[in-house]
């Protein structure tokens, strides 16, 4: 049993420091302006470059065990390659530190509900089969799949198998966190405590209390933890669009692994484009062409397009579900009029028209016209939930106001009317949420977070930093930390009191039949393909598919009624 646990402790470390190595490889490679010393960020560029290769090969093979012991070899052997263990162990306290700390997060018995429903099987179908083009029928989740399903299936390995599927939301929860540390110790090195410092400190403590639990990541709130990182960049160029050579293939990276997370995050792109070319101010043509010599634009650009092709290789779409995208006439395709009844439907629950027993009398078409759905959701959404994170955040505004208002600086609110376009940007946010996705899942979270913290950043620069400034600083993030691992032990004890498990069994979730539902039937599908004749242009087929076979590649043509 002791054994059980140090192999996937040991497998654990490995996987962080291979993902670091995809880092360092990425960077020297394309000589991107970001230093090996930052290791939090060289972390992310590690996952957006694995996300992409995961993408690609899956096009040609399934992530089957040697596929996956290759990458993380890789990984270990570049940073070996460009003698990066001496950066490795400046930084090995706060990176050992981190990953501990989270690994109690990863011992888990009840995942959500998606996790069984798709995001286990899209995993475990892309580490046996390689790509099946028309695999979108087979349910929902299948039609958006997230990136953050192929960082997951690079960790399929021997021994460990598919346990290893909430490792992605591990690493962008692991590698954040050691990126905020990094920015606040060095603003506490200069004494400075401008509102860049704060936002960090404040993002620290939102995702580590409020997302402790790594079960309901999912592909919401890894997606959001990164959309606050990359508000904090946008707020440093800002302060320092000189410098943002450094700062600019940050924000691509960022912005990148986001969009492949979530695809209605592609609003924050056309959003933030504006934004960022009035920020630049004078050098808007130096600015265009940094953007368009930096190679990770176009790694950027070929992940974009790999998204593009797995929508429509899965529905026929090339973005799902916006009907507009869908192509007449492919055979494996999703019909328009059935993803409009899905963006309808997506809609009614985020408005709290249905949920697990429930079903709001109207129809779903007359339910979410001319906000017919406001009462309800006020009285099922956000009085029930929304609330009491509003209250979480108020009270957070309160300690921080308690602690750290000191002897008031000479100001001219300067600030204020710097961030008065950060404003305008965010409340633009908040009206599309509002209006058509009003769910904490959906951006919620990192929106009304934003709306309370730069207000709060602003108030708290007024303020000279006292004597015991850096104190305060390192109660609070040890208090959170406490509480972090405070309440994962708590959880770890209720799962097994209520579940009734033992340390002999697996404690990195459970499975069942539900897991496996969508593997048998793909396993059936892949049996009429193997029997298939090369030259036979339709195959055999079940009650719900006829196979196809052409150029190598399974085909999977719904039979509708």
């Amino acid at each position: 049993m002791i054994s059980n646990y140090l192999i996937f402790l040991i497998s654990y470390f490995l996987i962080v420091l291979s993902v670091i190595g995809h880092g360092v490889l990425a960077i020297k490679l394309t000589k991107t302006n970001i230093s090996i010393e930052e290791i939090g960020f060289v972390g992310l560029v590690g996952i957006f470059f694995l996300i992409l290769y995961s993408y690609i090969t899956h096009f040609f093979i399934g992530h089957g065990y040697l596929h996956n012991l290759i990458f993380i070899f890789i990984g270990l052997s570049s940073i070996y390659y460009f003698k990066s263990k001496i950066f490795l162990k400046r930084n090995s306290i706060l990176l050992f530190s981190i990953f501990s700390v989270i690994f109690l997060a990863f011992v888990i018995f009840k995942t959500h509900d998606d996790f069984g429903y798709y995001h286990f099987p899209y995993s475990y179908y892309l580490n046996k089969f390689s790509m099946i083009i028309g695999i979108g029928p087979l349910n929902h989740g299948f039609r958006t799949p997230s990136s953050i399903f192929y960082l997951n299936s690079l960790f399929y390995l021997p021994y460990l198998e598919y346990h290893l599927y909430h490792m992605g939301a591990i690493l962008i929860l692991g590698f954040s966190n050691i990126v905020l540390i990094s920015n606040i110790k060095k603003y506490l090195d200069r004494k400075e405590n401008n509102s860049f410092f704060f936002l960090n400190l404040l993002a620290f403590v939102f995702i580590n209390i409020f997302f402790y639990r790594i079960a309901e990541h999912g592909t919401d709130r890894s997606a959001q933890i990164l959309i606050f990182l990359f508000f904090i960049y946008i707020f440093s160029l800002r302060e320092n669009y000189k410098k943002y050579d450094n700062i600019l293939p940050k924000l691509i990276i960022l912005l990148s692994i986001i969009i492949s997370l979530k695809s209605f995050y592609i609003l924050y792109f056309i959003f933030i484009i504006p934004f960022v070319y009035y920020i630049i101010r004078d050098d808007k043509i130096y600015l265009i062409n940094k953007i368009f010599k930096n190679p990770i634009f176009y790694f950027s650009v070929l992940m974009g397009v790999c998204v593009i092709l797995v929508y429509f290789f899965n529905t026929g779409c090339l973005i799902y579900p916006v009907p507009q995208t869908c192509i007449s006439g492919i055979e494996w395709g999703i019909p328009k009029s059935e993803v409009s009844a899905l963006n309808t439907h997506y809609q009614w629950w985020s408005k709290a028209g249905g949920g697990p027993g429930y079903s709001h009398e109207l129809e779903k078409e007359l339910y979410i016209q001319n906000f017919n759905w406001l009462s309800n959701w006020v009285d099922r959404y956000f009085f029930s939930k929304m609330l009491d994170f509003l209250l979480s955040l108020l009270l957070v505004i309160v300690i921080f106001i308690v602690i750290f208002k000191t002897k008031k600086k000479n100001s001219d609110y300067k600030n204020f009317k710097n961030n008065l376009f950060y404003y305008g940007l965010i409340m633009l946010l908040l009206v599309e949420w509002f209006l058509n996705h009003p769910s904490l899942r959906y951006g919620g979270y990192i929106i009304f977070s934003l709306i309370f913290f730069i207000p709060l950043c602003n108030f708290l620069t007024k303020y000279e930093i006292s004597k015991n400034f850096n104190t305060k600083v390192f109660a609070i993030l040890s208090l959170v930390v406490l509480i972090f691992v405070s309440r994962n032990i708590d959880r770890i004890i209720y799962e097994i009191n209520f579940y009734k498990a033992t340390f002999n069994q697996n404690m990195f979730f459970f499975t069942d039949k539900k897991h496996f539902r969508i593997d048998n039937k793909l396993n059936e599908l892949s049996q009429i393909y193997h029997n298939c004749n090369q030259s036979i242009d339709k195959c055999s087929n079940n009650e719900e598919f006829i196979v196809k076979k052409s150029y190598g590649k399974m085909i999977l043509i719904r039979i509708r009624n």
